[in-house]
């Protein structure tokens, strides 16, 4: 029986990891059939654009990298240095390499389902405003911001009055909101308990609206906006996961 030395298994089982750590999602083409939005790739494979076509790919160490064709070759993950090959690239390098990889699997079926890509009508220009309107629950809030609620210039046009409650608690605060003032901050005198739900009526002379809404809050521990998006995508943070994942370059 053949024995191989545990040394050499190890060093074998190393390689699979560093190679599993280079493999990527494509978050933007326009060579479809051939690469398609939310498609898996192995580095150990080459790829083959034509003239003219492009695609953005995201590692599972969060570098993002944008290749135009003609190219021909392996891809792989831009160095911290900004000096990556080839040259006729756009990267965006990891700053920390030690950090725990995206999760590019997940990003993959974000990406592949349809349901979740669509396009929001009427959303904020700034991802981490919180849309007081139905039926967008989930939002997630920037490590060092405080909680800024928007509401769309068709629902802006008078004054309002904003009732929020936590539901737990039972704490609320109502606060006026001025006609033609699309933003507001979270009041002072509510808490916020990040991952626990509350319910909010707005209500003005034209009617009243009501939703339920959960914050979260971001870590300071993600290094780049690939694992940003991941783990927006876990806590349902839809429309801000989308806008993010389009910045990507």
């Amino acid at each position: 029986m053949l024995r191989i030395p545990i040394i050499i298994l190890g060093f074998i089982s190393l390689i699979s990891i560093v190679q599993a750590a280079d493999n990527m999602v494509v978050i933007r083409s326009n060579a479809t059939p051939d690469f398609s939005e939310g498609q898996l790739l192995d580095s150990t494979k080459p790829v083959n654009l034509p003239a003219e076509a492009e695609i953005t790919v995201v590692f599972s160490s969060g570098a993002v990298l944008t290749v135009s064709g003609p190219y021909q070759g392996q891809l792989k993950a831009p160095l911290p240095d900004n000096k990556a090959e080839p040259v006729d690239v756009i990267a965006d390098p990891l700053p920390d390499n030690k950090a725990t990889p995206v999760d590019i699997v997940a990003l993959s079926n974000f990406l592949t389902d349809k349901e979740h890509v669509r396009g929001t009508k009427q959303a904020p220009e700034d991802l981490w405003l919180v849309d007081v309107s139905p039926p967008k629950r989930f939002y997630c809030i920037a490590p060092s911001a405080r909680v800024t609620l928007w509401r769309s210039e068709n629902n802006g046009q008078n004054a309002s009055t904003l009732l929020i409650k936590h539901k737990r608690t039972g704490e609320k605060a109502e606060i006026r909101w001025p006609a033609y003032q699309m933003t507001l901050k979270w009041p002072g005198s509510l808490t916020v308990h990040y991952g626990e739900t509350y319910t909010v009526k707005l209500k003005n002379r034209d009617g009243s609206s009501f939703k339920k809404l959960v914050l979260y809050k971001l870590p300071n521990s993600l290094p780049t906006k690939s694992h940003k998006v991941v783990w927006m995508v876990g806590r349902g943070c839809i429309p801000q996961a989308n806008m993010l994942l389009a910045s990507l370059r």
